[in-house]
């Protein structure tokens, strides 16, 4: 094939697409999950299959058919362009149907086959067209080296330029769903302003043109909609895109909620949640000057930390700065706090190990660890740095949600480790029960019953942590059934950035709540000693190394399936795991995976290179 050649420019806007495309769909479909890490194995597992299955229905139609590779390339690159946004727009859908009421979590198992359906149409089409890129380079340069690794190494340029496109400008500026037009509409325009073999005439052009710009026009209004579709029941008051992760703020009954990540942050009014966050430990502090809010000042918490009237600085620290104006959105503009108060938008945990101030109370707000991002706030650690940044009595409080009576064994598992890694770092800890559990930690004792007396020598109005109230709460019978049950869990392991405990209990807890198999399955994988899992992927290396040895897999066809299939899981398995380190220690993979997996590609086209300038390999380099 002679006629016009297939150019670079198209094989690197194909790799630019591709990345675009992979981290927009993580990041539509992480919060049916809430968020959780440990299934973007599975996630980037059904990418890489249905690219798979796609490249080999791809080429066995090319070699069935007569008709140049040219032409089903550009159909298939303009039918690509269309499926990255109907992708979005069907994983929004989707989330609307699954998780209800919105924020809650769906079954794991419905989640994850949801996650492999709507991934399959792109996934498919973009192993295809990949295929057809290579059959058409290959022809046009003369066998392996110069067809198929080329492909590779300029998909792989082109995957790294949209990982730096995407980091930078479009998680900036763009919504996912706004993002995955610009990605499309770069891949369709050259198509077919550019595509191999001339085959796209000048209607064809004039209609690409005309989809991408009205499309770009009405996206707004599409994404607005889509929106919505996650939220039945609620009327949208404002929503937008972060580098971390979808912001709306939605109103039902006269009550505003501002979801971040898929899940509710907060709702407005919610003094109940706010009083007992805020004033419980401040009132265990003698005469609290300077606080720090981390994620607790949202909802209706700065109000009510200003109502002490000692303060005289507090800190309010969102990893989101969106969430300040989202705030705003949902309670209103009031209580500002003047100069007294800071909003910083910065990671929580970085901004403590890093500073230098000095704070006689930390009250920290955080969605339970079901995942890393979370969990870095509930590790030995951070406690550490978190001691570090009090001052001489100062006292640090966080809350998870509990129940009013007797706990399941999960739940008193979960409380417990939060109290021993707690335990570690302070000398002095109390858990006080209720709905939700509140955890009080400190380097002097700490007196609960001098809450009453100090709220009313402070004139602090709080209903809910008044004498009608909290005395019901803390009576002598119901912190003897808390510590009864805690002790009942015995001595879980502590909870640390290098071995995260939390998360996976976790999820067994939400899998008691929600009846999910798939999460009693964790359950059991908890109980199996870590020794026992080693030996049994020793156990299988021995295997598979007796296969191609002396099995049926010594053949040296079956040797090579063998050798490539082994090198792909284990390389598989190093990414999934760089990616879970770096957010375990990092906290920002929504930010960092698409960077993450641009440079994995471009290492492994590095070595494709390397490899396809050496003559004479054999067996032995195998």
């Amino acid at each position: 094939m002679r006629d016009h050649p297939l150019k670079a420019i198209h094989v690197f806007t194909l790799g630019c697409c591709a990345i675009i495309a992979q981290s927009s769909f993580i990041r539509e479909l992480l919060p049916l999950f809430s968020g959780t890490e440990f299934v973007i194995g599975a996630l980037l597992s059904f990418w890489l299959l249905w690219v798979g299955v796609g490249a080999m229905l791809g080429g066995r139609r090319l070699r069935a058919s007569r008709r140049p590779a040219s032409i089903p390339y550009a159909a298939l690159a303009v039918f690509l362009a269309a499926a990255l946004p109907g992708t979005v727009v069907a994983i929004r859908l989707g989330r609307g149907m699954l998780a209800m009421p919105p924020g809650a979590l769906p079954s794991p198992g419905s989640a994850l086959a949801f996650s492999f359906i709507v991934t399959a149409p792109f996934g498919c089409v973009y192993g295809a067209i990949y295929n057809a890129a290579s059959v058409l380079w290959k022809e046009q340069r003369g066998g392996l080296r110069g067809g198929i690794t080329r492909v590779y190494l300029w998909e792989a340029a082109g995957a790294v330029f949209g990982a730096i496109l995407f980091s930078f400008i479009l998680i900036e500026a763009l919504s996912p769903f706004q993002a995955a037009i610009v990605a499309g509409g770069l891949l369709a325009l050259t198509a077919a302003f550019g595509a191999p073999g001339g085959r796209v005439r000048a209607g064809g052009r004039a209609a690409a043109l005309i989809g991408v710009s009205m499309l770009a026009a009405f996206s707004p209004s599409i994404d607005r909609r889509t929106i919505g579709a996650i939220y039945p029941g609620y009327r949208i008051v404002e929503h937008g895109s972060s580098r971390y992760g979808e912001i709306v703020v939605a109103e039902r009954g006269g009550m505003r909620s501002v979801f971040a990540g898929g899940g509710r942050v907060f709702s407005h009014p919610e003094p109940e949640r706010c009083e007992e966050m805020i004033h419980i430990p401040l009132l265990l502090c003698e005469e609290p000057r300077s606080i720090l809010l981390l994620g607790s000042s949202l909802g209706g918490g700065l109000e009510e930390a200003l109502k002490h009237r000692s303060i005289e600085r507090i800190d309010c620290v969102e990893l989101d700065g969106a969430l300040f104006g989202a705030a705003g959105a949902a309670e209103g503009e009031s209580g500002s706090g003047g100069r007294r108060v800071r909003r910083i938008a910065a990671d929580g945990r970085f901004f403590i190990e890093r500073g230098d101030e000095r704070y006689d109370c930390v009250i920290l707000s955080s969605p339970p660890p079901v995942n890393l991002q979370w969990n870095r706030f509930y590790t030995r650690e951070f406690f550490e740095h978190v001691r570090a940044a009090l001052r001489p009595g100062g006292v640090f409080a966080f809350t998870h949600p509990s129940h009013e009576n007797m706990l399941t064994e999960e739940h008193a598992t979960v409380l417990r480790i939060l109290e021993r890694t707690l335990e570690d770092v302070f000398s002095r800890v109390l858990v006080l029960p209720g709905a939700t559990a509140h955890f009080i930690a400190s380097e002097r004792e700490l007196d609960v019953d001098a809450i009453p007396e100090r709220r009313g020598a402070r004139g602090i109005d709080a209903p809910f942590v008044g004498e009608g109230y909290l005395p019901f709460r803390l009576t002598g019978e119901r912190l003897d059934e808390m510590r009864t049950s805690l002790d009942r869990a015995g001595d879980p392991p502590l909870n640390t950035d290098a071995r995260p405990a939390l998360p996976l209990h976790e999820l067994v807890l939400e899998g008691r709540k929600t009846g999910s198999r798939v999460m009693a399955g964790f359950g059991a994988l908890l109980r199996i000693p870590s020794a026992a899992i080693g030996a049994a992927f020793v156990a299988i290396a021995i295997a598979l190394f007796c296969m191609a040895r002396f099995g049926p897999a010594a053949r040296p066809r079956a040797r090579a399936a063998l050798a490539v299939s082994s090198v792909g899981l284990g390389s598989f398995l190093l990414q999934v795991l760089v990616l879970l380190s770096y957010q375990s220690f990092a906290g920002v993979l929504y930010t960092g995976i698409v960077m993450l997996t641009a440079l994995f590609m471009a290492g492994a086209a590095a070595g494709a290179f390397s490899s396809s300038m050496r003559e004479g390999w054999g067996r032995g380099a195998l």
